[in-house]
């Protein structure tokens, strides 16, 4: 009988403006939702959108959403560089949600928290940060806000060299809980805030052998020579996300079957809503980019089950099946 594994299907639901801006944003991208809800309901799929301030305040893109979220979940997605107040200076740094003020990174998430709340008559759940840059103040301010679930954590990147960004080495692989007072990689057993990680590894195991081999050939004195890209085009130590915009079919194939292996209990596949249209993003450069980013996918799931018996879930079931439930909070401060 084949293993039962929960999966969850995330898309990063964000303004076009692929190069961070606080001028002249549009939403242009959440119309192709509609499509993509289409191709959702064929597969059986039970998105989870994580959805920016600016996209909640555009009445056009949050009608279209509050249409497509019917099928799964409405959530939080924080762009620090134009969510409200915006008193920090625009520099690169401050793009992460972790290098900003305490206070200042829940004010932030209160103005989010609010808008979303307004704009689709529920307050959100699930959170994650832009850039993925969370940080230990930024699960404290998840805790005042009432948020129940964070999906920011990739396991076995670091983005330290990325604008100051978090390092996420070590993280675990599976479900665990957070708490403000310990970096987010390390599991709080009392932690209010459940992570779902995405899921990333690598092309054979044991992984932590190979993510070390990756950072030693990754280390700045070696960085000219390419190494580690190297030895990911030629099968040597090839680090995986299960994402359609940096993965192929068969690579996210392999990546799921060592998750498998090891014990791991969700598969996170996820993407960018500007993906979804030829030119916004990095990803997708011309309408056969995006064709294959849906074939991608759908080729991924239809080989998936005959791997595993997968049961398609919201960021916020998984989180309420893979972690023990804790009483919530009672009092939301935002």
């Amino acid at each position: 009988m084949a293993e039962r594994v929960l999966v969850i299907v995330s898309i990063d639901t964000e303004e076009d403006n692929w190069h961070r801006s606080r001028h002249e944003v549009t939403c242009e991208n959440i119309r192709e939702l509609e499509y993509q809800a289409r191709v959702f309901e064929r597969l059986g799929a039970r998105p989870t959108y994580f959805t920016t301030y600016q996209v909640a305040m555009d009445p056009a893109a949050a009608g279209v959403l509050r249409e497509v979220g019917r099928q799964g979940e409405i959530a939080a997605h924080l762009h620090p560089w134009n969510t409200p107040p915006l008193t920090e200076a625009f520099v690169p740094r401050n793009s992460m949600l972790k290098n900003l003020p305490a206070a200042l990174q829940f004010s932030k998430l209160r103005t989010l928290t609010l808008a979303l709340t307004r704009a689709f008559d529920a307050r959100p759940r699930a959170f994650r940060a832009g850039r993925y840059g969370l940080g230990s103040d930024s699960v404290g301010a998840l805790r005042k806000c009432g948020y129940e679930v964070d999906s920011s954590v990739m396991p076995f990147v670091s983005w330290e060299d990325v604008d100051d960004g978090p390092s996420f080495i070590g993280a675990p692989l599976d479900a665990y809980r957070l708490a403000p007072d310990r970096a987010v990689t390390q599991p709080a057993a009392g932690g209010k805030i459940v992570e779902v990680p995405l899921s990333c590894g690598f092309n054979r195991g044991p992984f932590p052998i190979w993510g070390r081999v990756r950072r030693a050939l990754d280390v700045p004195a070696l960085r000219p020579l390419r190494l580690a890209g190297i030895a990911a085009r030629s099968g040597l130590c090839k680090r995986i996300v299960l994402s359609p915009e940096l993965a192929n079919a068969s690579e996210m194939l392999t990546l799921s079957r060592r998750l498998l292996e090891r014990g791991v209990r969700h598969l996170h596949l996820t993407w960018h809503s500007p993906s979804l249209v030829p030119g916004l993003g990095p990803f997708t450069k011309t309408q056969a980019d995006v064709r294959s980013l849906y074939a991608t996918v759908e080729r991924y799931l239809d080989r998936l089950s005959r791997l595993a018996s997968p049961t398609f879930v919201t960021v916020s079931e998984a989180a309420a099946a893979l972690a023990p439930a804790l009483p919530r909070p009672e009092v939301f401060a935002c």
